[in-house]
């Protein structure tokens, strides 16, 4: 009787990666499978471990490898490495290179973000270009366990609890995701396979990081051993709940569409108002998605202020939402538009694709909210203004207001043409053209920079000037206090 395996025998791996393959039906005889490979321990595992299957699933592998320009003599080892193992397998290889840096001050985006578009870009045009129909990634357990936490801790809904799925699209496909770290530290190991460390994973200014060294690690040894496990089975019941329930809504979905055109979408408000609100939230989300393609950087408090528009009776409302939406209800119509041309008197759709996005923020604090646009967040608390910092020590970073001054809920959103404040000591209202010129603050910048709102006025220009109405005075006594923080772009 052969010896048991286990979690870390390289044997183990390898059936780890078969089932998957088939339970997910993820390869079929005849597919030309391009694998992802940034030169680490996964995605080498990943492309050794397919390479010892292509004969049984009769199938033909190409390896890519995208060079991010981002830490010189270390990227260029990274790609040395990933050519050097294509070679010895006999496998085509597809290096490219791309300046993010230029791409992330371009589309004003965060770091991770711009490298994520730019490396599917990428994959994407290899694959059409050499005739590639899947795409192997080497994501693996721990990453779905780390996602989940990150997910959480950010602030998510179900689909944001459903993980890192296994097979997207039909032709992204990630065999590795029901395998352990160690399992695959032990397979490099045993079977001498050369790979690079990034030595940014071990970085703890990135919250991926401190995640996978510090909170699994205490969750593990504190409250639960099986905490990595019961976090991926959680994602996959997510997952297989979300697809069940996206089905149902697509009827729901297809009563409350009005009309359907070439970038416009119109819904019935009253059908959204009169569903149950777990429907309402996700009949908002299947219109957005169908028109932009896409949910990234759609939160939950996007598709709260669409219903608010709908419910707070008055009419001709209208807001704006990522990727160049604007909502807009009209009697018992709701009418989304993705901007696709120049709007006469608007702002140039160019820049309007990298304004800002609408948030919502209510009470009670601390709470945060993320700008995506702008690689940063805003945090809300409160404190007593005897808790205050001294005037000269409070950065552009930073905002306080009397919070009984205030009409919540607040609002972020991107600034508009024709917007006025009061800025703080200036004496009178002006419209932020004026400030903006007075400051000498660039066109490019001021189409993303956010405006702090509440009922009545604009409270904050975001990093500039706070308004005069809502200053901390000797009266004040209690504080809202704002700080804008960094996003992790790792």
């Amino acid at each position: 009787m052969p010896p048991s395996s286990t979690p870390s025998d390289p044997k183990s791996l390898l059936s780890t990666v078969e089932q998957t393959l088939a339970t997910h039906h993820m390869i079929d005889p005849g597919d030309r499978v391009l694998v992802g490979v940034s030169g680490g321990p996964d995605s080498m595992a990943l492309l050794h471990l397919l390479n010892r299957l292509a004969p049984d699933l009769n199938i033909r592998i190409g390896v890519a490898h995208l060079n991010h320009c981002l830490r010189g003599a270390s990227a260029d080892r990274d790609a040395e490495v990933v050519r050097r193992a294509a070679e010895e397998l006999r496998y085509s290889y597809h290096i490219g290179h791309a300046r993010v840096l230029k791409v992330k001050q371009h589309l004003g985006l965060s770091l991770e973000e711009a490298a994520r578009r730019i490396r599917y870009a990428f994959f994407n045009k290899t694959m059409a270009n050499a005739g590639y129909n899947k795409l192997a990634l080497g994501h693996q357990s721990d990453d779905n366990a780390e996602q989940m936490l990150m997910a959480l801790l950010r602030g998510t809904g179900p689909r944001g609890l459903s993980g890192i799925a296994p097979v997207r699209g039909k032709h992204i496909i990630r065999p590795l995701i029901n395998a352990h770290r160690s399992q695959i530290e032990t397979f490099i190991a045993e079977e001498g396979i050369a790979c690079v460390l990034d030595a940014s994973n071990d970085d703890l200014r990135f919250m991926r990081n401190r995640i996978r060294h510090r909170l699994l690690p205490l969750l593990s040894s504190e409250y639960n051993p099986r905490i990595e496990t019961h976090l991926n089975q959680l994602a996959d019941v997510m997952r297989t709940e979300e697809t069940w329930i996206d089905k149902l809504v697509a009827a729901e979905y297809e009563q409350a569409l009005l009309n359907r055109d070439k970038g416009t979408l119109t819904l019935s408000a009253s059908a959204i108002n009169q569903a149950h609100p777990a429907l309402a939230r996700r009949l908002v989300r299947k219109a957005i998605e169908e028109l932009a393609g896409t949910l990234r950087r759609i939160t939950f408090s996007h598709v709260q202020a669409v219903l608010h528009m709908l419910t707070d009776g008055c009419d001709e409302k209208g807001l704006h939402l990522p990727g160049g939406i604007r909502a807009r209800r009209t009697g018992d119509r709701v009418m989304l538009v993705i901007a696709n041309g120049r709007y006469r008197g608007g702002v140039d759709p160019a820049l309007e694709e990298k304004a800002v996005s609408t948030t919502v923020i209510s009470s009670p604090f601390p709470s945060t909210v993320e700008i995506k646009e702008m690689a940063a967040g805003l945090r809300f608390s409160t404190c007593r203004p005897n808790q205050l910092p001294q005037w000269a020590d409070v950065g552009r970073n930073q905002a306080y207001f009397d919070l009984a001054r205030l009409s919540l809920p607040l609002t972020v959103r991107p600034s508009i043409p024709g917007d006025r404040f009061t800025p703080l000591g200036a004496g009178g209202s002006q419209k932020l053209k004026k400030f903006f010129i007075d400051h000498r603050i660039h066109r490019k910048d001021r189409a993303r920079a956010p405006v702090l709102t509440d009922k009545q006025r604009i409270i904050w220009l975001v990093g500039q000037r706070i308004d005069d109405h809502v200053k901390v005075t000797a009266h004040t006594s209690e504080v809202l206090c704002v700080e804008i923080f960094l996003l992790d772009t790792r």
